[in-house]
Order: C-alpha cells, then sequence, then structure tokens
C-alpha cells in the first residue's frame, strides 16, 4: 500500500511540476577537448558514457554526466604509434590516472541570466580524480521536439585536480617546457525526453 501512495505521489508531483527526465544520446554528444604548450597543442574527443537530465517548463534543473575516461583520443597526432603513446600518457598517473579514475563527472546544477551580458551561465560540479571543483560558463540549451541540446565551453585548470604534470604554477624553474596549466573543453549534449 505504502509503495503505491509513493508512486501516486511521484506521478502528482511530475504532473504539477511539469518535471521531465531526458536521457543522453552518446552517439549525438561529443566532448572536446585541447590542451596546449609553449610549443604548441593538442585536441581530441571523450566520449559519455551516461548521462540524464531534468527540465522543468523547459528550463534546467538538474544534470549529471558520467565521463569514459578510457575512451580519450587524440585527433591531431597522425602517426599511430606517436598517437598511441601520447594516449598512454594522458590516460598514465602523470595526467587523469584512468586505471585508478576510470570516470569524471560532469554534474549541472543550475542556470542564471548574466545581467550584464543577457547570457544563460550555467553552475555546475566538475569532477576528475575524486577531485570536485565548481565551475561556471555560458551555456545554450535549444529544443527541438522530443530533444534538448545544450552547448557550452569551459576552461578548466588542471591543477585543481591534482594534475601537475610540467605545470609551471607548481614547478616555478622549469623554464619553457611547461604544459599550461588550462585545458579547454567543448561539450555538445543531446538528450531525449523519456516517455
Amino acid at each position: 500500500m505504502k509503495k503505491t501512495i509513493v508512486l501516486i505521489n511521484t506521478v502528482l508531483l511530475s504532473f504539477l511540476f511539469s518535471v521531465d527526465t531526458y536521457t543522453v544520446i552518446q552517439d549525438s554528444s561529443r566532448l572536446e577537448w585541447i590542451g596546449s604548450k609553449v610549443t604548441g597543442s593538442h585536441d581530441g574527443v571523450i566520449d559519455f558514457k551516461s548521462g540524464t537530465v531534468i527540465m522543468k517548463d523547459k528550463k534546467l534543473q538538474s544534470a549529471e554526466l558520467v565521463v569514459d575516461m578510457e575512451s580519450i583520443k587524440c585527433l591531431d597526432i597522425k602517426k599511430k604509434s606517436s598517437n598511441e603513446y601520447f594516449v598512454d600518457h594522458l590516460k598514465s598517473d602523470d595526467f587523469f590516472g584512468v586505471k585508478k579514475f576510470p570516470e569524471s563527472k560532469i554534474k549541472f546544477l543550475s542556470t542564471e541570466i548574466d545581467k550584464e551580458t543577457g547570457e544563460t551561465m550555467l553552475n555546475c560540479e566538475l569532477t576528475i580524480k575524486e577531485i570536485t571543483n565548481k565551475v561556471k560558463l555560458p551555456v545554450t540549451i535549444t529544443f527541438d521536439k522530443n530533444l534538448a541540446t545544450a552547448e557550452g565551453t569551459m576552461i578548466v585548470d588542471r591543477t585543481k585536480y591534482g594534475i601537475k604534470y610540467k605545470s609551471k604554477t607548481i614547478f616555478t624553474d622549469i623554464g619553457d617546457r611547461f604544459i599550461y596549466d588550462d585545458f579547454t573543453l567543448t561539450f555538445k549534449i543531446v538528450s531525449e525526453l523519456k516517455k
């Protein structure tokens, strides 16, 4: 009887507050990265493993996305052996420690309108290597039938997630062999309304 009452209450609340649950479509979504050093940069992609987005009256309420760190790829290095060496290094403890930390997470908390620019700003938490930091960035959210798409770019300071390899902030005497602390993540998240 209690289970029936809980189910009825859940259905009534969903109806009253127009809360919709969307599921991330992995094949249509993407997460692109760019990392830079003095002599140039590298870029690539990482796959989303799963994700759920909660909307209320077509406004973002919350979302949690799981990133498969094992899937990290480099796109700009064409030589196979060099590419594999570079990706293995990214997966090592110098960077993301993928064996110990196979997943990262992006949790969307809320949106707000920037009073100066009029842009929609996304408040979120980014978790890498089980270290979580809050991030705020501009985001665009669009709707098409049963699909919701969120697009944005965030600048991430890797040292806040324990990634110190060749950081000039950490190793001040490294000279010009350093890698910049900031890297860029650009996302396009396509999710479908659950029926």
